[in-house]
Order: C-alpha cells, then sequence, then structure tokens
C-alpha cells in the first residue's frame, strides 16, 4: 500500500504516431516527457506548470486525473483523494501524443495505489480503449519504434530497433490543431489502390528499417490514407512533404499534426532546418526545431519520500 509520506513520479515520453503510411499503427516514443506527481491528499488538487498547460482542466475533467479514476471505477472501489503535479515539455494538440501520455500517467499512478495489480499489457489494454487507437499509446508506454494492431481481442504491439544512423527532426509549429478536427477531414471510404499503397509502403518501410537500407526509407515513407486530406488543415504540408522527398529524406505528419517529423542523416539536417525556416516564413507562422532522437525507454514510475517540515 502507498505510504501516506511517498509521491509518485511519472514520466512518459512522447509519441509520433502513423510516420507516414503506417496510420493508426506505427509509433516512435520521442524524448519529450509528461511529468506527473502524486501523493495522497486530505482533498483532491491538481496544478499545472508551465503556460502552455494554463488551457487544461483542474478538476475530474482533467485527462490524468478522470484515466487515475477510471482504474477505480474498473475495481469497483472509490477514488482516493490526491495532490496532482502535472508539467510537460509535450506540446498541447500538436501530433505529439499529449493525450496519450496523460491517459498512461494517470493509469500507472493508479496502479501504483494499487500495488501495481495491473500488468504492463493490461495498462495498454485499458489505454488502448480510452485512446482509441494503440500506436501513441504503445510508444509512449513501451519507448522505441512500435507497430501495433488492435481487433477484437485486443491490442497488439511488436518493439523495434530504430536505427542508431538515422537523426529525428521534428518541426513544431505554433498554432494547434485538436485529432478531432485533422481525423474528420479523412473521408470514411478511401479508394483500393490507394489502401494498397499504403499497405506495400508500411511493408516497405518495416524492411528497410529491419535490414538495415537506410538509403530506401524515405521512399518508404510515402502515405495516401491520411495526409492528402490534411494538407489543407497544415500550413506548408504539401511544400514540405514534396521537397524533403526531392532531398532524400524521410518525412511525415506527426499524428494529426500539425507537427512535421524527419528521419535522416546528419548531414541533411542543415537542409531540412532551412527548409522549415521557409516554410515558416512564407506562411508566417513560427516553427520551434528540435533534433531529437529515439527514446528507447518508455513510461517509469518512481517513489518519492516527502520532505516533511520539522518544528
Amino acid at each position: 500500500m502507498l505510504k501516506d509520506n511517498e509521491i509518485i513520479e511519472i514520466k512518459v515520453p512522447a509519441s509520433s504516431a502513423n510516420l507516414g503510411p503506417g496510420f493508426d499503427s506505427f509509433g516512435l516514443a520521442l524524448p519529450l516527457y509528461l511529468t506527473v506527481r502524486v501523493h495522497r491528499a486530505n482533498e483532491d488538487s491538481i496544478r499545472v506548470f508551465g503556460d502552455h498547460l494554463s488551457s487544461l482542466s483542474l478538476n475530474e475533467e482533467n485527462l490524468v486525473y478522470s484515466s487515475f479514476k477510471h482504474i477505480f471505477d474498473l475495481e469497483g472501489m472509490d477514488t482516493p483523494k490526491i495532490s496532482l503535479e502535472i508539467e510537460s515539455d509535450i506540446p498541447l494538440s500538436s501530433g505529439l501524443g499529449s493525450s496519450g501520455t496523460a491517459i498512461l500517467a494517470g493509469l500507472i499512478a493508479a496502479n501504483q495505489f494499487l500495488e501495481a495489480e495491473k500488468t504492463l499489457d493490461d495498462i495498454f489494454q485499458i489505454a488502448t480503449a480510452m485512446e482509441g487507437h494503440p500506436d501513441n499509446i504503445g510508444a509512449s508506454l513501451y519507448g522505441g519504434l512500435v507497430v501495433t494492431a488492435q481487433d477484437k481481442d485486443g491490442a497488439k504491439l511488436v518493439k523495434l530497433p530504430f536505427p542508431k544512423e538515422l537523426k529525428i527532426v521534428v518541426g513544431i509549429p505554433n498554432y494547434i490543431l485538436p485529432t478531432k478536427l485533422a481525423r474528420g477531414k479523412i473521408p470514411e471510404n478511401i479508394p483500393l489502390k490507394d489502401v494498397i499503397f499504403n499497405i506495400g509502403h508500411s511493408a516497405l518501410l518495416i524492411s528497410y528499417i529491419l535490414t538495415g537500407q537506410i538509403d530506401k526509407i524515405p521512399s518508404a515513407m510515402k502515405d495516401k490514407l491520411h495526409q492528402p486530406y490534411r494538407q489543407h488543415a497544415v500550413k506548408g504540408l504539401s511544400q514540405i512533404l514534396n521537397q524533403a522527398q526531392e532531398m532524400g529524406v524521410g518525412v511525415a505528419l506527426s499524428g494529426a499534426g500539425p507537427t512535421i517529423i524527419f528521419f535522416l542523416t546528419e548531414e541533411k539536417i542543415p537542409s531540412i532546418k532551412g527548409l522549415l525556416h521557409s516554410v515558416a516564413y512564407e506562411e508566417n507562422i513560427d516553427i520551434d526545431i528540435k533534433v531529437l532522437f529515439s527514446a528507447e525507454k518508455g513510461a517509469t514510475v518512481q517513489r518519492i519520500a516527502r520532505k516533511t517540515s520539522s518544528n
């Protein structure tokens, strides 16, 4: 049982989903983190740190808190009173899995209160059911590159090695694109030839990664299921996709966007930065450019003794 003088600290990495052709299937953990600290309290309280989190609810609608409560609801138990502190490097509604990290943080925290009764796969299944798709959830929970699927039997996942030779660049525009809005751009019916195109390119992308054919990865990151329909919602997306491909750089919309992710070798980083700065100038937006790597470790948890004041 969690002691009254213990704090649970959970760190969950961001994620990029789809990676081009792997719509709702491929995910990659990135080293930007949601950090949540929770301990027992006499009354519920939620605090957030950072101006970019000011829009978060500070009541039961807060996604970390509602996910925490969800575990106790599943167990038919009363939710304990808690003090919850949230800080994050992950911009909201930007295609970097912020909702998935919040769900996982809440579930993992609750599981600690229950002395880890739920397995990692249990958490994966519950979180996927809440999020609706397993790609972001799987990457943030397990870390690294994951291939996922979902059917009536639940969510499935395989973690794969991400090539060390590949660098990762993300361009994060200074506007948000809610996932619900971005998904609404995709029609219910997709031409069969486009589905076949994505199946083939998804298989190629994973094959090239596993066989070390780094130079071929950009050609396999093409997509016809979701990016064409989201082009008008993401400023400069069409131009960036086309020009990055011409440079021999792997490029994709990160999740629902508007963040764009690139897989490239180090010598091509300056060219991609130049492309992003050029598009930002043309579109009159700001873009935060980060050079990252795969976060091979997924969500972590530790217990910390609370400091008590002495008289």
